[in-house]
């Protein structure tokens, strides 16, 4: 970890965390069902500004048009063998509706959901018929392969999960219209699923699938609250989702309250460097459009000020113990140290985490600020999956109406916030940036390394790339580490610095489209398509195709990799 970091004043800070507000926040929102475009999430928006503003906070509601997705009533009627309903069922955001009859077809059981497995069955105007949560990707196998409809069996015993089903990332462009699956989904209880199950072992089975879901524009509201810094124009953004499925208190109304706790915090204690607060609405409906929509306005100041984004999300949860994380590889060290120094909470092991992934930011939690070269987190309070965790840890209760207030522990809430208002305090009130893009570099030798371990391809040049990048930064930061104070003429340089390696080295690990677009949420690794690409076998077309876009991808790293070179240079040239 970098020497020039602030790690004392977090100490008062943490100690101003009123757990009190806290509760008075949670409470504020029992009882509202946040979906969003309804008159709950308005008046919600409309109690965060009030807040942020009886804060000291700057905040205005933002509005905007945004094409979202509601899921409405699902059914499925079993027809032969014998006849049975199973009216227990839900379907899922961007899932089709069907006409009022239903759509009909025979069942095909699919215990493993793989590209192979999905094309050797005959789904060829069948209904698919899996277990788990319906998410993107096996949805596009599914429909690419002709399924009339998906029916899901849920993953929980007791309980069906709210889901959506797009893989495009907030409100679409013109390319991206084409991507939203146009295929009905349902989902139906474990023991229907058995039935279903068992009845389909024993021969053919044929059902009507009927669901209604209404996609389409909505206006929506956009809480944003800010503390300008004292000594810089750069920010950090800390996000939550104003929306919810039902009630939604634990999913995000507890993540809203630890948000307006930390603004009333350092609206109380301006920091040297600003924070931005962010209420998205559209995260379950909308697959993240609100804050899609924002990075959209706000990209070019992003990309100029924006230090880090920290997403806020299922926090306060009855029964949680221990904690979850993911960072970027230039605040790993730092934000585990935040970690350990501000809970008494042990790590979960991130391979028990759920779906969400490695230790590095996914496609999900409104992880919309790659492209502006934002430094991304996310960490928290949760449960092991599985049992009383759910599917992901967030409580069995996870996008169920049983979301209620209930479920919340303010203490465990209390110290999520804690962590938030340390991790805050080290990157804004520090005299350098704890960002240490020695380690990103690493990491993409690291990554770099590992595709030439699984495939047949080597990258030379992009390791001399990196050789010439690490000596640079070596020399960078022996300078970094020298600064001794806020608001010097040293510390701006650095600051200046570190935000174009972020603005250069995030989306060169993390994106594959432009900087300007999004990254779709389907499972992903960082240098995406460089690893994809290495991985192609097959006709000699296809392998041939595969070599254009490998020269591409390495063009694209090498240059990311040498703009940062040319950075860190011109920086100790200055010193």
């Amino acid at each position: 970890m970098l020497e020039p970091i602030d790690r004392e004043t977090e100490t008062e800070l943490r100690d101003l965390v009123d757990a009190d507000e806290l509760e008075r926040h949670v409470d504020a929102f029992d009882g509202t069902e946040r979906i969003s475009g309804t008159d709950d999430e308005w008046e919600a928006s409309e109690y965060v500004v009030e807040t942020l503003r009886e804060y000291g906070c700057e905040a205005e509601l933002l509005e905007f048009e945004a094409y979202i997705s509601v899921p409405g009533s699902a059914r499925v009627d079993v027809t032969a063998p014998t006849a049975k309903t199973f009216d227990e069922a839900i379907t899922s955001s961007f899932g089709a509706s069907t006409p009022p009859s239903g759509v009909s077809g025979e069942v095909v059981r699919i215990e493993d959901v793989t590209e192979e497995n999905v094309a050797a069955a005959d789904l060829e105007g069948k209904v698919a018929f899996t277990t788990g949560l319906p998410t993107p990707e096996p949805i596009g196998l599914f429909e690419d392969a002709g399924a009339e409809a998906v029916l899901y069996q849920s993953s929980n015993p007791d309980h069906l999960h709210e889901m959506i089903v797009t893989p495009v990332w907030g409100t679409p462009t013109l390319g991206d219209e084409e991507e939203i699956p146009d295929v009905p989904v349902a989902q139906v209880t474990h023991d229907a699923g058995d039935w279903l199950r068992d009845r389909n072992e024993e021969g053919p089975v044929d059902v009507t699938v009927t669901t209604q879901v209404t996609t389409e524009l909505t206006t929506l509201p956009c809480p944003v609250g800010r503390v300008e810094g004292t000594e810089s124009d750069r920010y950090m953004v800390v996000g939550n989702h104003v929306d919810s499925w039902y009630e939604g208190i634990t999913d995000n109304a507890t993540a809203m309250a630890a948000t307006l706790e930390l603004a009333r915090v350092f609206a109380e204690n301006p920091p040297a460097r600003g924070l931005v607060f962010g209420f998205w609405p559209a995260h379950s409906t909308g697959r993240y459009a609100g804050s899609t929509w924002w990075a959209d306005q706000e990209w070019l100041d992003l990309r100029e000020n924006g230090v880090a984004y920290y997403h806020l999300d299922l926090n306060g949860l009855k029964g949680a113990d221990g904690l979850w994380h993911q960072e970027m590889a230039e605040l790993n060290e730092e934000h585990l140290d935040i970690l350990d120094t501000a809970s008494d909470m042990p790590m979960l092991e991130t391979a028990d985490a759920g779906f969400l992934g490695s230790d590095r930011p996914a496609r999900n939690s409104d992880q919309s600020f790659w492209g502006a070269g934002l430094t991304s987190l996310l960490s928290g309070a949760r449960m092991n999956p599985g049992g009383e965790g759910g599917p992901i840890g967030g409580g069995w209760w996870w996008h169920t109406p049983a979301d209620t207030r209930d479920k919340v522990d303010i203490d465990v809430l209390a110290e999520e916030t804690e962590i938030a208002v340390t991790l805050a305090s080290r990157i804004c009130d520090s005299p350098t940036l704890p960002h240490d893009f020695r380690a990103t570099a690493a990491d993409v030798r690291e990554q770099v390394a590992g595709i030439e371990s699984d495939t047949d391809s080597s990258f030379p040049a992009i390791h001399e790339d990196l050789d010439a990048l690490e000596v640079a930064l070596d020399e960078a930061y022996e300078a970094i580490e020298a600064v001794d104070g806020v608001g010097t003429d040293a510390a701006a340089a650095a600051e200046d610095l570190q935000v174009e390696l972020g603005n250069e080295l995030v989306p060169a690990l993390y994106m594959t489209r432009r900087d300007y677009d999004q990254e779709p949420a389907l499972p992903h690794q960082p240098l995406p398509e460089l690893r994809r690409a290495a991985a192609v076998e097959g006709t000699d077309r296809t392998e041939l195709f595969a070599e254009t876009t490998l020269a591409r991808e390495v063009n694209r790293l090498r240059h990311r990799l040498q703009n940062a070179q040319r950075a860190a240079d011109a920086f100790v040239e200055e010193q």
